[in-house]
């Protein structure tokens, strides 16, 4: 589980301070897998990339963008977000009408949170129980898996 108590989302890194923390730079790109079906067949992806256009508007800050497959078919529909430094995150079994807030809010906590860490607490209940994966920045420390100081 991504809750555990060594969690590196709520400690400040090793010889500095909350100001020093290194917050994803860049963009957060939000990825709408447009390839996922409903169980009726639907295209069910779609739908869900326009709710989350129209819900963040115009910024510069967070992108939204289709991508043809994320693999996770068996829980649409799929959204990853993620940042040229930060986690990546995916979320799957998301429905519009339930799912486009909590997506707007996760994007702009990732934003704000050491790595794009956001503390599973801080993450809306739909997105608690739709997580599939999170992966670590390419620049994580392969020594001992903390972060890079």
């Amino acid at each position: 589980m991504d809750r555990s108590a060594n969690d590196q989302s709520n400690s400040t890194p090793v010889g500095g301070d909350a100001d020093e923390t290194p917050r994803p730079t860049g963009p957060v790109v939000i990825s709408v897998c447009v390839s996922c079906k409903s169980a009726d067949g639907l295209n069910a992806g779609a739908p869900m990339l326009e709710a989350i256009r129209a819900a963040l508007g115009d910024t510069a800050d967070v992108g939204v963008r289709p991508v043809q497959c994320l693999s996770v078919c068996k829980r649409p529909t799929t959204v990853a977000v993620s940042s040229a430094d930060g986690y990546s995150f995916v979320f799957g079994d998301l429905l519009p009408e339930t799912a486009v807030a909590a997506v707007a809010a996760f994007a702009e906590a990732y934003r704000q949170s050491p790595y794009g860490l956001v503390p599973w607490r801080q993450r809306a209940e739909v997105l608690r129980k739709g997580m599939v994966t999170r992966l670590p920045p390419l620049g994580w420390s392969p020594d001992d898996g903390r972060a890079p100081t």
